[in-house]
């Protein structure tokens, strides 16, 4: 009788053939297999250290280059407290006379300081960066109570690092600060420097287009370069193009790079940049009072975008007794040739009456009188005067004949007061030098016209 296999019994033998094989030759299979995953840990953990051992070779070396270079800083720090000019002269660049001569000069600088008990030479590092045998380390000292920051450029040579000129293609990757209205492009060293800037242009710009017409103004581009050839100056002006020396090259404040001086610069050149553009080009005319107004608002829109003390004279005491937008609507209806009585119609009252400062005007008065005098402009001259008093127009006169305009003029005190004739006068008591010869003289301006005509 035959014998039919099922599937699963087919199955079934060959389990059970599986099953069957020989004990040892499986437990040689397994030992060899374990065998083999050992070897290929230990290869693992081997190359494993090896590398952490290699990195970690690289980083005690990293970081005894960095101890060189503070080591380096602090010896220079040193040598400077002590007032040794070899040791300090020793860690630089010998191969730079100009650098070599430079670092003299400081060196001087420093003992003058020390002198005055002006300094504190704390070698505090703010910052460093060091990069294929080059660095860049921020060292601060204090000055007369302030943080101040000098950035000091080293090469690594022989195994020691030596101070070296300011490396301007070291200054740090470029990047950028960007606000409405605003761009300023720099380099890492002056990131906290691009900062300060970069919000004070923004708060300036909408500061000042509030106040001023700014129509069509561009975008405010700065750009801060680390061997500019001034500290701040138009390379555009039309377009707003504006170039910044890195505080850096000389010293800074740590704490604010952008400071008091910089800001001044900045300001005066953006005050004059949108009072152009709010007069849309046209130029006062010499020796009109629109000239002395317009001179005057350079300076008071710089402080007061700036935020500084405005000081005396016309335009701060207009702005600070009855709002800056009186100086703007005055500027905004200024023609070149204008006089002083389109500030009465601003203001809707008799000048002589306001709350205003006069002491600049009567400055630039008597300035400008010397000057035409010395030019022989005897028109120009002429007007700032009140001719209807025929004695005033003979010693006036008298003064041009004799051309001798005074070299310095320095007002002393004013008023204002009502004459005997019942006009309204502006009183001053002004001091005179030519040569050596002083006089103190009082000098009068009477009101005629709305306009302070000189009738003394």
């Amino acid at each position: 009788m035959s014998r039919i296999s099922f599937e699963w019994e087919i199955e079934t033998e060959r389990v059970k053939r599986v099953d069957g094989e020989d004990p040892k030759a499986r437990r040689r299979r397994r030992r060899n297999l374990l065998r083999l995953l050992l070897i290929l840990g230990l290869l693992l953990t081997l190359v494993g250290a090896g590398a952490i051992g290699i990195r970690q070779r690289f980083i005690d070396a990293r970081n005894a280059i960095a101890q060189r270079l503070q080591d380096t800083i602090k010896a220079e720090v040193a040598a400077l407290r002590i007032g040794d000019m070899n040791a300090w002269l020793k860690l630089k660049d010998p191969d730079d006379e100009a650098w070599m001569e430079s670092q003299q000069t400081l060196f001087h600088h420093y003992e003058r300081l020390k002198a005055e008990s002006a300094i504190e030479l704390s070698g505090s590092i703010v910052a460093v960066t060091i990069d294929d045998g080059r660095a860049r380390a921020l060292v601060q000292e204090n000055i007369r109570g302030l943080p101040y920051a000098r950035l000091w450029f080293y090469r690594f040579d022989g195994g020691a690092w030596l101070h070296i000129a300011p490396d301007f293609s070291f200054w740090g990757d470029e990047a950028q600060y960007a606000g409405a209205g605003v761009e300023v492009r720099y380099r890492a060293a002056d990131a906290l420097f691009a900062e300060q800037l970069g919000a004070a242009l923004l708060d300036w710009r909408a500061r000042g287009c509030a106040l001023l017409d700014c129509a069509d103004l561009p975008t405010l581009q700065a750009e801060v370069v680390p061997n500019a050839a001034a500290r701040a100056t138009w390379t555009d002006e039309a377009n707003l193009n504006l170039q910044l020396r890195s505080p850096y090259i000389e010293i800074a404040r740590a704490d604010l790079p952008f400071d008091a001086s910089y800001r001044q610069a900045v300001s005066e050149l953006l005050a004059a940049r949108l009072l152009a553009q709010h007069r849309s080009g046209s130029e006062a005319e010499f020796p009109h009072d629109a000239y002395f107004l317009w001179e005057s608002a350079k300076i008071w829109l710089s402080r007061w975008l700036a935020d500084a003390e405005a000081g005396a004279g016309l335009l701060p005491s207009l702005a600070r007794n009855y709002g800056a937008q009186h100086v703007a609507d005055l500027l905004a209806m200024l023609a070149p040739n204008d006089d002083m009585s389109r500030l009465g119609e601003v203001l809707g009252m008799n000048i002589a009456e306001a709350d205003l400062d006069w002491s600049d005007f009567i400055g630039w008065r008597l300035e400008a009188e010397a000057a035409l005098i010395k030019a022989r402009a005897e028109n120009d001259w002429l007007r700032l005067y009140d001719t209807s008093d025929e004695a005033v127009r003979s010693a006036a006169y008298q003064r041009f004949i004799d051309n001798r305009p005074p070299e310095f003029i320095r007002l002393l005190d004013y008023a204002i007061m009502t004459s005997e004739a019942g006009g309204q006068v502006l009183r001053a008591q002004v001091e005179f030098a030519a040569g050596s010869a002083k006089t103190v003289e009082i000098v009068e301006f009477k009101l005629a016209g709305g306009v302070w005509k000189r009738s003394s």
